[in-house]
């Protein structure tokens, strides 16, 4: 088991060397000058050249991308071009309102579609399951932005009940200021949480249909005994891997969302650094939502080996 999950981390890390290489010349193919964006109407070509020699960007393709890579590897995540203040502070706070959002959305995602999941499997061809399926669908068949463009004409502009646009105030504390949060979190439910609830239904459907739970039912076993002593405890390493993999998700979610709402979080703060061709921050922004990506991917992988006992005991390689 042990050697099985080094392997998974050892292609984790290979994935994340690839990713690397793809976002720094995925920016670096970025059309226009970056010099010239950042410098704007005072860019002379003394100046283009001298802010080009300053944050290496008449150096080798090659020179530039180790540099980039050995400075993340060590925690500097370079200088912003436009205003040349360490990346690291332009995406600090943006960064916490992110992690604040995304552990708020998880924290409400992880028992709804649990619960949902199991008692939709449970109680399958009822009202219950076929509300939860049309409703799961529709979510499914409907983009991120259309349900966030929903929520906040319909929650914020019609009913007054939240904030329409996220406004936070970074001198104040975040929990201060749950209100702001609320449509984004919402448009995250709707968006992570119709799949989720899915996959969970399915995979305890497929417990509560094997052989030994039917061998338990003939035995003279209830179905609470059932469900709570055989399906449930087989169904948490699938149940972990799923919610692993919406978390993973759920990053690329809120780039989309926290424009939607002008969330001052990573998404917005991606999507500005791109139109200004500040590349260390772009660079920095994606590279940190793949590790974000492959953290996770890789944690579903162990929890799945952890949640097999033949695996467990090392039978199967």
């Amino acid at each position: 088991m042990g050697r099985l999950i080094l392997t998974r981390v050892g292609v984790g890390l290979l994935l994340l060397a690839a990713a690397s290489i793809l976002i720094f010349l995925g920016v670096a193919a970025l059309p226009g000058d970056a010099a010239q964006a950042a410098l704007g109407q005072q860019a002379t070509p003394a100046l283009l050249h001298q802010l080009r020699h300053d944050f290496g960007l008449d150096r080798p393709l090659l020179t530039q991308y180790w540099d980039w890579l050995s400075g993340f590897a060590h925690g500097d995540l370079g200088r912003s071009l436009p205003s040349g203040q360490p990346v690291s502070d332009v995406v600090g706070d943006k960064l916490r309102n992110s992690a604040v959002l995304a552990g708020l959305t998880l924290l409400v995602l992880i028992p709804l579609s649990v619960v949902l999941g199991v008692l939709s499997a449970t109680w399958r061809g009822g009202p219950l399951d076929h509300a939860t399926a049309g409703t799961t669908l529709a979510l499914i068949s409907t983009p991120e932005f259309v349900v966030g463009t929903l929520l906040a004409v319909v929650l914020g502009v019609w009913l007054g009940w939240f904030q329409p646009v996220s406004l936070i105030d970074s001198s104040r504390p975040v929990l201060d200021q749950l209100s702001a949060f609320m449509l984004p979190l919402l448009a995250l439910l709707a968006a992570t949480s119709a799949q989720t609830i899915r996959m969970v239904r399915t995979g305890v459907m497929e417990e509560l249909d094997s052989e030994y739970v039917q061998f338990a039912r003939l035995k003279g076993a209830s179905e609470r005994r059932v469900l709570v002593s055989h399906v449930l405890p087989n169904s948490v390493g699938p149940t972990i891997q799923i919610l692993a993999f919406n978390a993973a998700w759920l990053v690329g979610g809120i780039v989309v969302i926290e424009n939607v709402f002008q969330f001052p979080g990573l998404g917005s703060t991606l999507t500005f650094a791109v139109q200004s061709r500040d590349l260390p921050t772009v660079q920095a922004i994606a590279m940190l939502i793949a590790l974000v990506y492959v953290v996770l991917f890789l944690l579903a992988d162990v929890a799945g080996i952890l949640a097999n006992p033949r695996l467990r005991r090392g039978s199967v390689r």
